[in-house]
């Protein structure tokens, strides 16, 4: 059973957020935008777009170093996705906000999330709440033991 388990796990953990992603997107050129684009390049994107902040602001939401953040940070920069700027009573610290560019990112990760969301709906809604409720715990465990290996 936990062998099962565990082979479900790691079947829909493989599977390709941003092939999911790039299915949905109706603009063929805006598809191959995002295979440039990492998980977690997307998830830094949905907080830029949230509260425009400094980088250091990023840390608290992420799983990363500030130098690790700083470098996927200008990797956007580079790819037209973020800009930076100075506020003009602060030179002193770096603001990012989206470009247009990043705004349809973010929007298409938006849909990812919803249509994700519907699909999950979808799929566990034959079972009872009992069901839900030990899959979660066991879920619940299994994500502890993944995090202390990070």
């Amino acid at each position: 059973m936990n062998n099962e388990l565990f082979a479900e796990l790691k079947k829909y953990r493989e599977h390709s957020n941003k092939t999911t992603i790039k299915k949905m997107l109706s603009n063929p050129n805006l598809s191959n935008v995002f295979q440039k684009l990492s998980i977690t390049e997307l998830d830094v994107i949905a907080l830029i777009a949230d509260t425009n902040p400094k980088i250091s602001d990023l840390l608290p939401h992420v799983n990363m170093t500030q130098g690790a953040v700083s470098k996927l940070v200008n990797r956007l920069v580079k790819n037209s996705f973020v800009e930076k700027y100075h506020k003009e009573n602060n030179q002193k610290d770096t603001y990012l906000r989206l470009t247009a560019l990043g705004k349809q990112a973010e929007k298409a990760h938006q849909q990812f999330h919803v249509e994700l969301n519907k699909q999950l709906n979808q799929a566990v809604k034959n079972f009872s709440e009992k069901e839900i409720e030990t899959a979660t715990k066991v879920l619940k465990q299994i994500n502890k033991v993944r995090d202390t290996l990070d």
